[in-house]
């Protein structure tokens, strides 16, 4: 049941979405060395006049120590969430003539989460698709990273290193130069190359700095908050860039799924599949599906284990034999038991003889006890195993209902 106070107002609006939450963490991030970082990357991107080859002999030295090139993913944060916006990180068949939108990743997610579930019994998250692998950028699951390098950074700032202030002049040198160009007639590549030297010289000062204490848990800051937000940036392209694919994959294991309860689709399917997981799931459905009961599932702890398997056995109606002086019950119990069919013969022999036979059979030591005295120790290795059967049929029930 949907509501419905508000949706008029909703209805008659444009949702108007952006990635301006996602801008505002990033000013707030982007402060010391951090803004001519970021300024010279997005120059970088859209500056015409430098030609490719440059433009990457520029970013392979601003990345000569990577974690002080905060810029660079703040810079990839912000066009990330937007392309999550436009739709453009999505999966584009061949024959597509129009881009998807987010509306249809919104959906398309949606469907993977409901699909995971059904086949796997768990989340999607766990296998890395779950909407924050997609969307987390935009939800803001960088916030408590991007304090923490904005901590670091204030940190650094307020220390007033000589190395940091090298190493932001050797940045701003760089930009100057990039902005000064005219036309590609102006470029000098002696100036150029001479300028990267001196910012990865730079670069390498400051890490030097930052190596020793009291700096180095400030260091650790940020090169672990770079790996955790480059490493959500990539899940996110690479689940949207296969999210067509993946969720047709998912649609089509549950229609396959499904067929699994006809016996004949089954043999059809297992005998025309090449692959041996395949050929055993379909091979094997009838008699693992037969193993399954309802009254096992949800077995977490010991004490539930325990709890069930004395439910089953109460359901069974055991231990059927409780009195072990009742030697007749005892006796017929013995030759009811798996392991004792059709291997005692009980034909002329006595109740006391059935026992001892029993006992024999069975490994138990009966030295000095009389008739009652092996009669109880054989009950009581009767009633055990009828347990051990139970715990057996748990375990394959539990097995039956893991994932493989």
């Amino acid at each position: 049941m949907t509501v419905q106070q508000g949706f008029k107002s909703l209805a008659e609006s444009n949702p108007n979405f952006s990635n301006q939450s996602v801008q505002d963490d990033i000013a707030a991030t982007n402060i010391g060395f951090v803004i001519k970082t970021k300024q010279l990357h997005y120059l970088a991107d859209v500056n015409s006049t430098l030609t490719d080859d440059q433009k990457n002999s520029l970013r392979a030295s601003l990345n000569v120590q990577n974690y002080l090139n905060i810029g660079r993913y703040l810079q990839d944060l912000d066009n990330h969430t937007f392309n999550l916006l436009d739709g453009s990180l999505g999966e584009v068949g061949a024959n597509d003539t129009t881009p998807p939108t987010f509306l249809e990743h919104l959906g398309a997610v949606e469907a993977i989460q409901g699909a995971y579930l059904t086949l796997y019994g768990s989340e999607a998250s766990t296998a890395n698709k779950g909407v924050d692998d997609h969307f987390g950028t935009l939800r803001g699951v960088l916030n408590a990273n991007l304090v923490e390098v904005k901590g670091a950074v204030q940190t650094i700032t307020a220390s007033s290193l000589a190395a940091d202030t090298g190493f932001q002049t050797a940045t701003q040198n760089i930009l100057d130069f990039v902005n000064a160009l005219g036309d590609s007639t102006t470029f000098d590549s002696s100036t150029f190359n001479s300028l990267l030297s001196a910012f990865e010289s730079a670069a390498n000062n400051f890490d030097t700095t930052l190596s020793t204490t009291p700096y180095l848990s400030l260091k650790n800051i940020l090169v672990a908050q770079r790996t955790t937000i480059q490493a959500q940036i990539d899940r996110e392209v690479a689940n949207l860039g296969s999210i067509r694919t993946y969720s047709q994959s998912l649609t089509n294991l549950i229609s396959f799924q499904t067929l699994s309860t006809n016996s004949t689709m089954r043999d059809l399917l297992a005998k025309t599949a090449q692959t041996q997981a395949w050929k055993d799931y379909f091979n094997n459905y009838q008699s693992r599906f037969e193993q399954q009961n309802p009254i096992y599932n949800n077995t977490i702890s010991d004490s539930a284990t325990e709890e069930i398997v004395n439910m089953a056995l109460r359901l069974k109606g055991l231990p059927d034999v409780k009195d072990y002086v009742d030697l007749v019950s005892v006796a017929r119990k013995a030759l009811r038991d798996v392991r004792l069919k059709n291997k005692i013969n009980d034909s002329g022999k006595t109740v006391a003889m059935l026992i001892k036979e029993s006992c024999e059979k069975l490994d138990i030591s009966t030295a000095g006890l009389d008739v009652y005295g092996q009669s109880q120790i054989l009950l009581t290795n009767l009633n055990n195993n009828d347990k051990e059967i139970i715990r057996q049929e748990l375990a394959v029930h539990q097995q039956v209902n893991t994932l493989s």
